[in-house]
């Protein structure tokens, strides 16, 4: 690459997140020229995780900003891109792991792909996460079930309608105009990419920007971060009508009829001049464990671990519940 454009890493944090130290490790081993990039850490408020690790970057030679400000994560974004001195900033999470050329084939599809002001890839579990985790990160990676996003099934870059912010580099000028919404959370990566489509800009998803994530490691954890997401899609949806996508209902639906026919069955009511059976509701719901069974069955074989394929029906399970719950308490919440 003839002439580097400078990067500017930003990275919202609370400052208690122990995987700070694999980010912060993976930045100084990129492959991308030391004077080229800079790293701008915002956190809540000074903790030793960041003071130890934000020295590391500094020891290693990399230009490091620390800024402390209590506020949500698409806020600090926005502090992040107004301290940058780049003309490209390069958004990632405190608990990722960069791949070494992570900034290289990003800054190479921004160059090589004009129409486009930003790209993402990715993000992938990392090995030693414990079993459930890696149950979350194999039933993400299902292309049968998830966005290619975290696939490796594709070879080519292609347009694409959301880049989450765990792996995001994107035009400097792009941040400054449309911004991030400042106190919505989660999602305010989803509704910041919504605007910037909807001010006639493109991005790019490319299978070569690469970063791994870590996956919540316990149930109650997952459930917690699903209900969240479903919550904040709902506030989304309500924010951009026109963003509303079917998909996102169908265990609602799902379960709404299956309680209506329980219903139906215990008031022995009649339906069609007939009582409905209670053989229906149940084929129903068996049928839906039987695919849930299929599932673990499957990433155990994938997997040849037994660990991760009695997890893949609970994950699948709480992310159906926890969204959908979020999802209706979102729509249900007065703003």
């Amino acid at each position: 690459m003839e002439s580097e454009p400078f990067v500017s890493i930003v990275i919202p944090t609370t400052g208690n997140v122990k995987f700070i130290r694999g980010l912060v490790e993976s930045v100084v081993k990129l492959d991308y020229p030391k004077d080229k990039f800079e790293l701008i850490l915002i956190g809540d408020k000074p903790t030793k995780l960041i003071e130890k690790h934000s020295e590391v970057a500094v020891k290693a030679g990399i230009n490091t900003i620390v800024e402390y400000n209590a506020v949500a994560a698409g806020q600090k974004r926005n502090i992040g891109a107004k301290k940058a001195k780049g003309d490209l900033i390069a958004f990632t999470d405190d608990d990722t792991i960069l791949r070494e050329d992570w900034i290289k084939n990003s800054v190479k599809h921004i160059i090589e792909n004009k129409g486009y002001v930003g790209v993402g890839g990715p993000n992938y579990t990392p090995k030693e996460e414990l079993p459930f985790a890696k149950a979350v990160g194999r039933i993400f990676g299902s292309k049968f079930l998830f966005s290619f996003r975290y696939t490796i099934g594709h070879s080519k870059a292609k347009e694409i309608a959301h880049n989450p912010t765990c792996n995001y580099i994107i035009k400097k000028d792009i941040v400054t105009e449309i911004k991030f919404h400042e106190t919505l959370w989660p999602g305010e990566d989803a509704e910041f990419d919504i605007r910037v489509l909807k001010a006639g800009y493109k991005i790019l998803y490319a299978p070569d920007v690469v970063v791994w994530h870590h996956r919540r490691p316990r149930p109650t954890a997952f459930l917690k971060q699903m209900f969240n997401y479903g919550k904040t899609r709902a506030q989304v949806t309500k924010m951009h009508p026109s963003s509303f996508d079917l998909r996102y209902f169908v265990f609602v639906i799902a379960f709404i009829v299956l309680i209506s026919l329980y219903y139906l069955s215990w008031k022995e009511t009649n339906l069609f001049g007939e009582r409905l059976p209670l053989l229906v509701p149940n084929f129903l719901l068996g049928s839906y464990f039987s695919v849930l069974g299929l599932a673990g069955l499957l990433v155990g074989y994938q997997t040849k671990r037994v660990k991760q394929g009695l997890y893949a029906p609970l994950v699948l399970f709480i992310q159906h519940f926890g969204f959908s719950l979020g999802l209706l308490f979102g729509f249900l919440k007065k703003t």
